[in-house]
């Protein structure tokens, strides 16, 4: 992620820590994913296999990775900070 806002200015680090609840984001994230992938392979397969469903999981979780850890923290900087279509760089 930028260091700061382009349009505003808006520091994307506020203080020490403060992603940390960004962490919690990305965990319920993986697992609403894991259970989308657990719900789909049992649909798609009666040989359930749970060494093929786990090599799924992670697979898919490793694909995500990059747009969930971006996403989990532009999530946790939203409950917190508001939004301004309209506000300028000074």
């Amino acid at each position: 992620m930028n260091p700061v806002c382009q349009a505003c200015g808006q520091t994307f680090e506020p203080e020490p820590g403060f992603y940390f609840g960004a962490m919690f984001i990305s965990y319920a994230m993986n697992t609403a994913l894991f259970i989308l992938v657990w719900v789909i392979y049992s649909y798609l397969t009666s040989n359930f296999s749970i060494v093929t469903l786990l090599i799924l999981m992670g697979i898919a979780s490793i694909l995500l990775l990059p747009i969930f850890f971006r996403l989990s923290r532009t999530i946790w900087i939203y409950i917190f900070i508001r939004f301004d279509s309209k506000a300028k760089a000074d």
